[in-house]
């Protein structure tokens, strides 16, 4: 975690690399369960860090959905937090249900085209 908040602070700091402009958006993303070693990540922590420089979120529950948490919803299930602090959610079907499908998941933010209709 001390690695990833270094990183969130220089990006921050620094800006885009030749024009130090800052950055519109920071994108952090993580795996649930990282398949070669099978470590979960410490969403917890993660989530603070995201909430306290402003980072969205790109969870890949691609191998934690249906193996962990009391109903099998992940490692956000596991951890027993708000899946809206989870801006992007990922997963598969092929891993865990042995079936075919996957899918990508978010906040629906209307555009200015839609409000109109």
């Amino acid at each position: 975690m001390q690695s990833l908040e270094k990183l969130l602070r220089e990006a921050i700091v620094h800006g885009q690399p030749r024009t130090h402009r800052p950055w519109k958006k920071i994108l952090i993303m993580v795996e649930g369960i990282y398949s070669m070693e099978g470590s979960i990540v410490r969403l917890p922590e993660v989530i603070t860090l995201k909430k306290r420089y402003r980072a969205y979120l790109y969870l890949d529950e691609a191998h934690s959905m249906g193996a962990l948490g009391p109903r099998g919803r992940g490692v956000v299930d596991y951890f027993d937090l708000d899946p809206c602090d989870v801006d992007i959610m990922m997963g598969t079907f092929t891993k865990s249900f042995g079936a075919a499908g996957g899918y990508i998941a978010g906040k629906r933010v209307r555009s200015s085209f839609e409000e109109l209709f």
